[in-house]
């Protein structure tokens, strides 16, 4: 037996010790050379007092080390059973525990007794265990503490078990490895999971996840980057799950004909069947395209509300439980598993993922790509601070002031969590706020550098929680429009509005939304014999609001394009957050307004959702002709509308 690998259940002296202890690996008699010792491990709940005096009496030094991070760490020969590697070091912020040193003779006083502890939640990962440093002559200050975030009330048995996987690409019939898609820095290909101990040699088929050869830094660190924030944000039914990450060690792991491609850091991931943007595109099958154009509107509302609920689901936990911002929400970025169409109970599954352009941020440390150059997004979906993520002025500075005087006026405006910096100049400095009026920017301190008159600065918007609801808003437009209007052109309608900053009753989104809304029922109210055509305000004479409409023609319903409304404009007293507000916490009332529009418009048989398989009634299966004529029926209905409003006959 290979050395290091724990013995089979069935060999002997694989079970537990009479004194209740698990067996463990004997260095010497293996030939590896080690200066530490193993020391008998309790199987009962795990007892501080025993595992020192163990180690006193063996008189040698014991460090526990923090277990690895990596889900995909394996035992290797000459580890002690139980503790696991990993092929990547930790990152700078992780905090490593202190060490003790137990001399042969001196022993550690007894430790304080703690009361019974409730029975442990298995499986849990064995707790990272740090010896405090010992006083003179040995003794130890106070008792081995435990990791910070497990409860003390709830503690891990130190007795675990390891169960491996191996992963391995899949390749096809020329030996050639199966890409299942190609993005900026990595490449995606299908690859086989295996479970080692596995009864009945289970297998499954996942992605791996891997970085292309010359890539540039900033992209290498943002791929070093989402595979922690991706373990972060694990736990969600809506979020992509991790299955392993890291580093290979094994040269043959990566198949010939691509290794002078990619490298060979990685990131497994769960296989789904295709990315929303492919279903609605027809990209990868054309049988299994959803066109939302060809249900009416009331139908394709609850449709893309089974899309758009996971996705802000998923926001809500990375927001408010995580700390983290996705900023990258498109599409693209929402994967499907769709249902088995031969099981009646088959569901339709939603996950977020691609979080490269993520940003943690909390007390402790920040992990964020703005700060190397613009933040990257998708045009279409991307948040305006975003687009243009660094503004460029011409500023007056003072030295030991925190004021700063700029000339030039910016269509997008600077607002707190800004940094601010002079160009080619190390210091960067954080905005508390800006008076546009007195032109004036306010910093979090004094300037420190010399003085300057009429030199070129930078502000770089900070990106956060605004830029997700934003996107999401976005998303919403897109597909309620039957994935057929762009969301910039919706907000450059609302540009003229967002400016306006008089504080008055009307200038709320939902009186901007009515006002709208009642302009394009005037106009497109029908004509009255003899009336003359319609009263039209001459400020609105040449009104459009194309915006307005879907794909179709229709009008989208109000309560619709409020939420839409809310999430996009976010500067106004009823918006779901303000755009310099990077703690908000406004994705909650986001989440419950789209819940509410079921109430709203309610359920019927023809609007089933897509979340379950729609087949086996009669009143409830529709064929591709059956489509067909539904949506050549509606655009007959909108030509006869057409055609009466010509004559002046309300239809």
């Amino acid at each position: 037996m290979p050395s290091g690998l724990p013995p089979k259940p069935d060999s002997p002296g694989s079970g537990p010790g009479d004194d209740g202890s698990v067996p463990t690996l004997d260095l010497a008699q293996s030939g590896e050379s080690s200066e530490f010792q193993t020391v008998p491990t309790p199987t009962s709940a795990f007892n501080t007092a025993e595992l020192v005096e163990e180690a006193a009496k063996a008189g040698v030094r014991i460090g526990l080390a923090q277990p690895a991070t990596m889900p995909n760490a394996l035992p290797v020969p000459g580890m002690v059973p139980g503790s696991r590697v990993t092929g990547v070091a930790p990152l700078s912020h992780t905090l490593k525990p202190p060490t003790v040193a137990l001399g042969p003779s001196s022993a550690p006083p007894p430790l304080p007794q703690h009361a019974p502890h409730p029975q442990p939640f298995p499986p849990m990962p064995p707790p990272a265990i740090a010896p405090l440093p010992p006083q003179a002559g040995g003794a130890l200050s106070q008792n081995v503490l435990l990791r910070a975030e497990v409860p003390r009330e709830i503690r891990a048995a130190a007795a675990h078990v390891v169960r491996s996987r191996a992963y391995a690409f899949v390749l096809d019939g020329r030996g050639q490895p199966i890409e299942m898609g190609s993005g900026r820095f990595a490449k995606a290909y299908l690859a086989e999971e295996r479970w080692l101990e596995s009864k009945a040699d289970f297998r499954r088929l996942v992605v791996i996840k891997i970085l292309q050869k010359g890539v540039e830094d900033e992209d290498r660190l943002r791929f070093q980057i989402e595979k922690e924030l991706l373990e972060r944000v694990q736990g969600h039914p809506n979020i992509v799950a991790l299955c392993a990450s890291g580093e290979s060690d094994d040269p043959e792991f990566v198949p010939a004909p691509i290794r002078d491609k990619v490298d060979n850091d990685f990131v497994i991931l769960e296989r789904l069947d295709m990315s929303l943007e492919e279903r609605l595109k027809g990209a990868r099958a054309r049988n299994k395209r959803e066109d939302l154009l060809s249900y009416d509107l009331r139908e394709r509302l609850f449709r893309v509300l089974d899309y758009m609920m996971p996705v802000a689901s998923a926001i809500e936990f990375a927001h408010l439980v995580k700390n983290v911002c996705h900023r990258d929400i498109k599409p693209a970025n929402v994967l499907l598993g769709l249902p088995d169409p031969n099981l009646r109970g088959a569901t339709l599954e939603v996950r977020l993922a691609d979080f490269n352009v993520a940003k943690l941020h909390d007390d402790d440390m920040s992990l964020q790509m703005t700060s190397l150059k613009s933040v990257p997004g998708t045009l279409f979906f991307q948040s305006p601070e975003q687009e243009t993520n660094v503004l460029e002025v011409l500023v007056n500075v003072v030295q030991g002031s925190a004021e700063v005087e700029f000339f030039e006026d910016f269509y997008i405006q600077i607002a707190k969590n800004d940094s601010f910096a002079l160009y080619n100049r190390g210091d960067e400095y954080t905005v508390l706020y800006a008076d546009r009026a007195k032109k004036r920017i306010v910093l979090d301190r004094p300037y420190r550098e010399s003085g300057e008159i009429n030199v070129r600065a930078k502000i770089r918007k900070s990106v956060g929680r605004p830029a997700d609801i934003y996107s999401l808003g976005a998303l919403f437009y897109y597909l309620v429009s039957g994935a057929y209007a762009n969301p910039k052109t919706l907000y450059d309608a609302f540009h003229k509005f967002i400016e306006y900053e008089t504080p008055d009753e009307s200038n709320t989104i939902e009186s901007y939304l009515s006002h709208e809304y009642g302009i394009i029922e005037s106009l497109r109210a029908p004509k009255q014999p003899g009336a003359g055509a319609a009263a039209v305000a001459p400020a609105d004479r040449f009104f459009s609001y194309k915006h307005y409409l879907d794909g179709n023609g229709d009008l989208i319903a109000p309560h619709v394009m409020k939420i839409i409304g809310r999430c996009m404009i976010r500067n106004k007293p009823d918006s779901y957050c303000q755009a310099q507000d990077v703690e908000t916490r406004g994705i909650s009332t986001l989440v419950q307004d789209l819940i509410d529009l079921y109430a709203v418009y309610g359920f019927h048989p023809a609007a089933g959702s897509t979340q379950m398989v729609r087949r086996g009634h009669a009143a409830l299966a529709k064929t591709g002709f059956r489509r067909g004529l539904d949506r050549l029926s509606l655009r007959m209905r909108r030509m006869w509308r057409g055609v009466l409003r010509v004559f002046g006959v309300r239809g």
